[in-house]
């Protein structure tokens, strides 16, 4: 069974917010299998009957947890997005700016790394993830390319579908180096600098019209990328 003596007790506050503040850091420390409810009331400090009028079960739980944490992440990709100057290209490079610091974060890796060494044995978390449908970051993205579209007199096919690929470009690496080189923050400014970087790049490319027309996005994508929107028919 999980050690879990080190975790320091939370301080009283909402019964159902203090599960979830346990259940993230159980989680995280201990994983999913080693993670019980018995072990997430005594952190919380409520009883297991508690613990279950809020949750059914653990997959339920993880599920909350998750969505609590996308919340807090739509939120704050909400206000970059108001907070830039109108410009698409600043709002673009707010609201990544966004999605690389909390991806890179230690709380978001050690939750990426919980779910690759949890995923063959619990494919239900995977599809968890699933059913909670497309992230709001796809949607800002998609409803600022569309406006960056207009602005610069280029046709964007299918815009949710670029959103997901420029996400996935712009965090997907950032990740992976901050998986391999273990308690190396990245620092705001460096951040910042690949954020604009990355925005300018992407959307110079959607607006060289001597490219031609953009290419559709091709069928299936949205299968296969699993917080892609689906392909319209």
């Amino acid at each position: 069974m999980a050690e879990y003596g080190h975790l320091r007790k939370r301080a009283p506050r909402g019964k159902r917010e203090s599960v979830l503040d346990a259940a993230v850091e159980l989680f995280l420390s201990g994983g999913f299998d080693r993670t019980s409810m018995d072990a997430v009331a005594a952190h919380a400090g409520v009883s297991k009957t508690t613990v279950y009028a809020h949750f059914g079960d653990k997959l339920e739980l993880f599920r909350a947890v998750t969505e609590r944490s996308g919340t807090a992440l739509d939120l704050a990709l909400d206000e970059a997005a108001l907070a830039s100057d109108g410009d698409p290209e600043d709002r673009l490079t707010h609201v990544v700016l966004k999605v690389l610091q909390a991806t890179s974060s230690p709380q978001f890796l050690a939750f990426l790394r919980v779910m690759m060494a949890e995923s063959n044995r619990h494919p239900e978390l995977i599809e968890t993830m699933r059913t909670l449908g497309v992230p709001h970051v796809v949607d800002v993205v998609a409803a600022t390319l569309r406006e960056d579209a207009v602005r610069h007199g280029y046709h964007l096919p299918d815009p949710e579908s670029y959103a997901g690929l420029f996400i996935r470009m712009a965090a997907a690496g950032v990740q992976m180096d901050a998986l391999i080189a273990l308690g190396q923050e990245l620092d705001h400014a460096f951040l910042e600098g690949l954020a604009r970087w990355t925005a300018a790049v992407f959307l110079r490319a959607l607006r060289n019209r001597d490219a031609g027309e953009l290419p559709k996005v091709p069928d299936g994508a949205g299968d296969v990328l699993s917080w892609a929107p689906p392909r319209r028919r």
